[in-house]
């Protein structure tokens, strides 16, 4: 086998060219998503999904992310994300706006990189909440609600990333965060 092989595709034994083409399918997909389907777009829609293709496949030679991990997070991100939403909706809407906003500091078991990073992100992006620092292994979260049971929400949300990203977390569940 080839030394310049991904990791995958040696280990699956399948040639380079297939995960090149299921790369370049995939950017493709989504160039014909964005663009509606236009056929004018392919004039640029061509060269930017080769340049990308072979730029990504430069970058991160083995895939940094699980299609099936994926494909399970993105319907739990969109429910947490409609029910954040609801809450916020309901907490602008309510008199006297019941807020008890506060700052919570959660140990991650993710490994640092990429990961912790969409991690701080998707946090960011459920309403109510703010990924405000990564401090070395803790995550500092900002709430509008701080009574709520934040722990509980990133030690459920650490191994949907982390099925993401084909990873391991370090360790157990660390309810109750850090210090």
């Amino acid at each position: 086998m080839s030394g310049n092989l991904p990791a995958r595709a040696q280990a699956a034994g399948s040639p380079d060219w297939l995960g090149w083409l299921r790369h370049v399918a995939l950017l493709a997909a989504l160039w014909w998503i964005l663009t509606d389907g236009a056929p004018a777009s392919w004039i640029i829609g061509v060269p930017a999904v080769l340049a990308t293709a072979w730029l990504s496949r430069k970058l991160w030679a083995d895939p940094p992310f699980s299609l099936p991990g994926l494909a399970r997070f993105v319907p739990y991100f969109a429910v947490q994300s409609l029910v954040g939403a609801v809450d916020v909706a309901r907490r602008a809407l309510a008199p006297g706006m019941p807020l008890y906003p506060g700052v919570v500091r959660h140990r991650l078991r993710l490994p640092r990189g990429v990961a912790r990073v969409s991690l701080a992100n998707v946090i960011s992006m459920l309403a109510g909440t703010l990924s405000a620092d990564i401090e070395g292994d803790v995550l500092v979260i900002h709430a509008l609600d701080a009574r709520n049971d934040l722990h509980a929400m990133v030690d459920d949300l650490e191994p949907r990333i982390a099925a993401v990203f084909n990873l391991p977390l370090d360790g157990a569940p660390v309810t109750g965060g850090a210090p």
